[in-house]
């Protein structure tokens, strides 16, 4: 046999690793668990570098494939843009590509207006790419994101029963999304839910809400925020008042006269005062005049604005008291409203800054007429 044929292995050549390792190894029992730790710890560092080295590959290659797409595709969708049927040939797409497909096609219709953006949407439901950003809707998060994006450019009412679910979604971000989105589709309808919606989503940010009330326009917003602040008794309510300066003044004077006549809380007498400046009806003159004498500045300030805008040549006495207001904002109003009243002349403004004792009213007016005369 071939085992008997081979020499044996001398023992001192067997041995002499063994005997060399044993007398590096440390007998005492807690530097062999410090040695155990050190070399885990090193194993588990080259297992690091290697998925490192590994993801950072796939990444690699993943972005040349993702740049690869784009190149085929962005011809394609500037033809689409330009046109209205579907440029042939069609590039071919594995449905592992669909979601690159619905990030370019969002990406590009940001950079389009009017006609173009008609036609990618027409382009978009040609290949029935529409339905695959229904089914990104039952996705995750970021899922859910692009769908309600590509839906949004759409602005289709069509789809409005596969967006209005999102609204009350527990992802913030998830349903001002959709909120966003079903205003893009019909926005008198979107805002009779969301504004009722928002009393009780404490979570939803005051300036994102305002961003949605101009996105849906004033006759939109109007009526539903009204109905939210009167018929709702759930004290959060109230944190939507600053919403009505994005709705009809016409129709909101009624609840900013009640606000001024039962002396409200400054803020919603702020806001009250800022739809009365934007209404200019000169029957509201005597509210302004005693809002005038609120001991809170930004009231005194937004009285004196609306003022400001139905002043009257002969208003000189009206102004000149509040240029010693505590309040520096107050006195920068009451001087830009002298020194633009009908009739002002700068003869007639030097003689006023004559008048004034205060100090800081002296500087306001002068600044003010200062910017006159540029």
């Amino acid at each position: 046999m071939l085992s008997e044929r081979l020499p044996a292995c001398p023992t001192w050549l067997c041995e002499t690793p063994r005997q060399a390792w044993l007398s590096i190894w440390p007998e005492d029992a807690m530097l062999q668990l410090a040695l155990y730790c050190a070399l885990g710890l090193g194993a588990l560092t080259l297992l690091v570098m290697l998925q490192v080295m590994l993801l950072g590959e796939l990444a690699r290659r993943r972005a040349s494939r993702r740049q690869q797409f784009n190149e085929q595709w962005r011809p394609f969708f500037a033809l689409c843009s330009l046109g209205d049927e579907l440029p042939a040939p069609v590039p071919s797409l594995p449905r592992g590509q669909q979601l690159w497909f619905l990030l370019q096609w969002n990406r590009t219709q940001l950079q389009l207006r009017g006609a173009a953006r008609e036609r990618m949407n027409r382009a978009l439901v040609g290949l029935g790419m529409d339905q695959q950003a229904l089914v990104l809707l039952r996705g995750r998060v970021r899922s859910k994101l692009i769908g309600l994006t590509c839906l949004r450019h759409l602005a289709d009412p069509a789809y409005w029963n596969d967006v209005q679910p999102l609204l009350v979604n527990r992802n913030v971000t998830v349903s001002l999304a959709s909120a966003q989105t079903l205003i893009a589709m019909d926005a008198t309808r979107a805002m009779q839910l969301i504004l009722p919606a928002a009393v009780s989503r404490p979570d939803w940010a005051l300036p994102r809400l305002a961003s949605l009330c101009q996105q849906a326009g004033e006759q939109a917003v109007t009526l539903p925020l009204l109905i939210a602040l009167s018929g709702s008794e759930d004290p959060r309510r109230e944190r939507l008042v600053p919403l009505l300066v994005h709705g009809d003044p016409r129709h909101a004077a009624p609840w900013a006269r009640a606000r001024l006549a039962e002396d409200a809380a400054p803020e919603q007498l702020q806001v009250a005062l800022r739809c009365l400046c934007e209404l200019g009806d000169p029957r509201d003159r005597g509210r302004l005049l005693r809002a005038l004498q609120h001991s809170h500045a930004d009231v005194r300030l937004a009285a004196l604005q609306a003022l400001h805008k139905q002043a009257r040549s002969d208003d000189s006495a009206l102004f000149m008291p509040l240029l010693g207001d505590p309040s520096w904002w107050v006195r920068q109003a009451a001087a830009d409203s002298l020194a633009t009243l009908p009739g002002a002349t700068p003869e007639g403004l030097q003689m006023l800054f004559r008048q004034v004792q205060d100090r800081y009213g002296q500087d306001a007016l002068r600044r003010a007429m200062a910017e006159v005369k540029r």
